[in-house]
């Protein structure tokens, strides 16, 4: 955080020497319009004595009477005091006192720092990058001593119970210890703050599968229930109802689960377990594996930091392959920000329509892009990350930050 406010600090800074540049300038500016000032009176009377010798000359010469002499003497004199009379009405210049002047100054200070903290109090995301600098930090702690981490966590969540981050990690501490029955209960807090959703509650359905010994108990069931109302392909929830069959060696039932499951499911790693499983109950039930998968990318998605402040765990990241050709995406998918950091594949399984697929490409550009929106469509705001254009040809992996905003 120090570095944070040092760097408003700064910005403020900037900002008030750009308000007072011009207050410093004064004293300067006000003695050059003066001096301009007196040189266009000296500039006036030395015309009216050029152009009062010229009369005189052509009196001199005969080339004008006694009378018309009189008579242009008399408009240049008058031309000379309406001048002088234009400037006896300007107002002067007044240069403000030293004490005035260090008074505005810390005025305009004092309005531009505070007007910048207030303004972060209302718009900026105090509190999620006081909450990710604490991750940090725990994570760092729980390097050289990872009870102390837990503990340390299990303050800070409670401390500041609608932090999603916090309970997200806690969630992943609790499984990785084998911590069910806690899990669980800190995914219960993600549903509280993000509200229902069929992955996380499916997600909590599992972690109560393990906690019950591998049973479809009647808490399990009711959320395995309310996951597949709300959304009935939903990956997590088959993927459970899947090795819930093969615990009970339902070998068609839970390779049914599983192939559908394996459709949707965007994890790398979750989605190579599932085609292990799958042609696993295969090889049971006397049928050919699956298919090997063809030409692919790996896509590794990170946020930047400045992204994972500013975006919702709950916005849409749609990730897309565009072919060189143009056209509609090749292969396209839509995850989480909340999943983030994730390894993502593209390939023909994500293709939009049967013959517009990777296959089809010779060279693609990978996309990934943060929708404040919701909506397909690019917009502003959104952030984006975006990769240079690659051969398609067999697995390759791919890491993409999202870092751009538009």
């Amino acid at each position: 955080m120090t570095s944070l406010w040092l760097g408003m600090a700064l910005v403020g800074l900037c900002c008030a020497l750009f308000l007072l540049w011009p207050l410093w300038l004064r004293p300067r500016l006000t003695e050059r319009l003066e001096a301009q000032q007196y040189a266009r009176q000296l500039a006036n009377i030395q015309v009216y004595k050029q152009k009062l010798a010229q009369l005189d000359l052509e009196l001199e010469e005969r080339r004008l009477d006694q009378q018309g002499y009189q008579q242009g003497r008399t408009e240049l004199e008058d031309l000379l005091l309406d001048d002088a009379s234009d400037e006896v009405h300007v107002r002067p210049w007044a240069v403000p006192s030293r004490g005035l002047q260090a008074i505005s100054t810390l005025l305009i200070l004092g309005c531009v720092f505070w007007g910048s903290w207030a303004l972060y109090q209302k718009l900026g995301a105090a509190q999620g990058l006081e909450s990710y600098f604490a991750q940090q930090a725990l994570i760092e702690e729980g390097q050289r001593d990872f009870g102390s981490l837990l503990r340390r966590l299990e303050e800070a969540v409670h401390n500041n119970p609608n932090d999603a981050e916090g309970w997200s990690l806690l969630v992943r501490i609790y499984m990785d210890l084998g911590l069910y029955e806690q899990g669980a209960e800190a995914m219960g807090e993600l549903l509280r703050i993000q509200g229902p959703h069929p992955r996380l509650i499916a997600q909590q359905a599992q972690a109560l599968y393990f906690a019950d010994q591998g049973q479809i108990t009647a808490r399990v069931q009711a959320l395995i229930d309310q996951a597949l109302a709300m959304d009935a392909s939903e990956p997590a929830t088959l993927s459970l109802l899947g090795m819930a069959a093969y615990q009970n060696e339902q070998w068609d039932q839970a390779r049914r689960h599983w192939e559908a499951a394996l459709g949707r499911v965007q994890n790398v790693q979750a989605a190579e377990s599932l085609r292990e499983g799958i042609n696993d109950v295969r090889a049971r039930l006397g049928m050919e594996a699956l298919a090997e998968i063809g030409p692919n990318f790996i896509l590794n998605l990170a946020l930047s930091d400045a992204a994972q402040l500013l975006t919702s765990p709950r916005a849409t990241v749609f990730v897309y392959a565009v072919s060189e050709r143009g056209g509609a995406p090749v292969a396209a998918t839509r995850i989480r920000a909340g999943d983030l950091p994730i390894a993502v594949r593209l390939s023909d399984e994500q293709a939009m329509t049967p013959t517009n697929n990777l296959s089809s490409a010779q060279r693609v550009k990978l996309f990934a892009r943060v929708s404040m929106s919701g909506t397909l469509e690019a917009q502003e705001g959104d952030w984006q990350g975006e990769s240079d254009w690659f051969e398609v040809d067999g697995t390759q992996q791919v890491e993409l930050l999202i870092n751009r905003q538009l």
